[in-house]
């Protein structure tokens, strides 16, 4: 999940389709008003809290049911759900606790106080003041995050995982309609960066095997090594 507004648009259109109506809230402390057979039953805040109307009755199943599809649906949203740190990590004045430091760079995460867990990446300034802070709700996005910032690696060096699946694809076509009109050092050479990729996203491997261009060819280049100029 890249920012709220992906949960909230499960989130909300799951509500809806359990009955409630929700409409955008005239108050600056609330992001949704939720009704449910025409009362406003419930506040959604800022502070992602599922808030009762206190002038109304309302039963706590009903807020126990509208928490519970907050978590499943934060869940489908890709949501980090599994605590990733624990009670010996150091724990900061805000409640989050702090995975990794390097170069003035911190890697922190936070129980969220509806769903999963929400990571941070920040500077510290001289002052040892937060500054550039960003927020991350995938826990794989925020390591590849804090990992450029602080300069564990180079980010100019890394592909996104749609990147490599577009150049694994366009590699495996390569080696199969080439016709001839690539040499065999070129091949191979290509070969050898597919295994590179697969290494690094198995994934692409395994799909790979619905269609195993050496054995598919194995038949008709008996004796020659796959991309073998004929």
């Amino acid at each position: 999940m890249k920012n709220k507004s992906e949960f909230y648009a499960i989130y909300f259109a799951t509500l809806e389709k359990q009955g409630f109506k929700l409409k955008r809230s005239e108050s600056a402390d609330y992001i949704a008003d939720i009704y449910y057979k025409n009362q406003l039953v419930v506040f959604y805040t800022r502070k992602d809290v599922v808030e009762k109307n206190p002038f109304i009755d309302v039963k706590p199943n009903m807020i126990d049911k509208m928490n519970e599809l907050a978590r499943s649906c934060a869940l489908k949203a890709g949501i980090c759900m599994e605590c990733p740190y624990d009670e010996e990590k150091t724990k900061l004045p805000d409640g989050s606790y702090q995975l990794s430091e390097y170069n003035n760079v911190l890697l922190t995460c936070k129980k969220h106080n509806l769903f999963g867990y929400v990571f941070a990446t920040y500077r510290l300034s001289p002052e040892k003041q937060i500054t550039q802070r960003q927020f991350f709700y995938d826990k794989e996005e925020a390591l590849q995050n804090f990992a450029t910032r602080s300069g564990i690696v180079d980010e100019k060096r890394l592909f996104t995982e749609t990147e490599l699946q577009i150049f694994h694809s366009n590699l495996i076509k390569m080696m199969i309609t080439h016709d001839g009109e690539i040499s065999k050092d070129s091949i191979r050479a290509v070969k050898t960066l597919v295994e590179k990729i697969e290494d690094i996203y198995p994934e692409l491997g395994r799909k790979g095997n619905e269609f195993d261009f050496s054995k598919e060819f194995d038949h008709v280049n008996e004796g020659y090594e796959i991309g073998d100029d004929e």
